[in-house]
């Protein structure tokens, strides 16, 4: 007789799991990625990441927990649409919130080190793009949020995207990490799809990636030789408004094309992923990541101190 295997995650479980990793990802994780560069990304995303939430998954009905759904090439197409028009908007956010913090600590450009480690962009690709994109979007999308649907789909698309941010144990790259796993988690709801989601990802890397190494500090002289720039007298508020003109745009466009999933998702034959009766908050499920909060906050106060 077959085995039944339920189709959702125990959250006290999960929750568990996560602070047991995050642990172990700030006492030899970040040892290994700066030992072994490249090899050691891999090391740490399969083994602290990846692994783990098979491991996990597989205590249930893996395929139904991690939503290994087809997706068509319209949802493909919507998705990398969906991330390149968040990406300005992502990086408004995220600039704000810098400036904010910047009069309480310094911060360190570690991204251009890291772009700059090798020139050879396949690298990045696999190692930066790629990689994280499969093993992260198993973890925090597909695994947390299938056990935190007890709760309500805009409480374990939240809670995932802290947990997601939380994770990286980088207070200026905080905000970003949260906002791309709200976004990460919507695609996954609407298109019920662990695929989409992994796009999604490597998606917003590649972009990052690209940006970060071939067109930012051109872009930047390009727009200092304009004459509105030179009117205005500083690159920096230049591409702000830049920004903010490109995401009042972007968010108009997305949220239509938002709507349009949702009517797509509605108009689904199949029965999508069946959504949990909601529950009431348990506290003690979540003693685990009140313990990752304290933890982030004793890691930054002896960095910082």
């Amino acid at each position: 007789m077959k085995k039944y295997k339920k189709r959702y995650l125990n959250v006290l479980s999960v929750n568990s799991l996560i602070l047991i990793l995050a642990i172990v990802f700030l006492t030899i994780g970040f040892d290994i990625q700066k030992k072994y560069d490249f090899m050691g990304q891999l090391i740490t995303e399969v083994f602290i990441i990846l692994l783990p939430a098979l491991f996990i998954a597989k205590t249930g009905n893996i395929r139904k927990v991690l939503r290994v759904h087809k997706i068509s090439f319209k949802n493909i197409f919507l998705t990398v649409l969906i991330v390149i028009l968040a990406y300005p908007i992502i990086l408004l956010l995220n600039g704000i919130f810098m400036s904010l913090i910047s009069s309480f600590m310094d911060f360190t450009n570690s991204s251009r080190d890291l772009i700059d480690m090798d020139p050879n962009i396949y690298n990045y690709i696999i190692f930066f793009c790629i990689v994280p994109a499969i093993c992260e979007e198993v973890l925090f999308r597909a695994t947390v949020i299938n056990a935190y649907d007890i709760y309500g789909t805009k409480f374990a698309i939240g809670m995932s995207a802290l947990v997601f941010a939380l994770f990286h144990f980088d207070i200026q790259n905080f905000v970003a990490p949260l906002l791309l796993g709200i976004l990460f988690g919507n695609i996954l709801k609407l298109t019920d799809s662990l695929y989409a989601a992994i796009i999604a990802h490597f998606t917003n890397n590649i972009i990052a990636v690209i940006f970060s190494r071939y067109i930012n500090e051109r872009f930047s002289k390009m727009l200092w030789q304009t004459e509105m720039a030179r009117q205005i007298g500083s690159l920096q508020l230049f591409i702000v408004i830049i920004l903010i003109v490109l995401s009042i745009l972007c968010s108009l466009i997305l949220r239509l094309l938002f709507k349009h999933l949702k009517k797509e998702q509605m108009r689904e034959e199949r029965n999508i992923t069946a959504y949990r009766e909601v529950e009431g908050i348990d506290i003690f499920n979540f003693v685990p990541i009140l313990a990752l909060v304290i933890l982030y906050i004793i890691y930054y106060s002896i960095v910082f101190k």
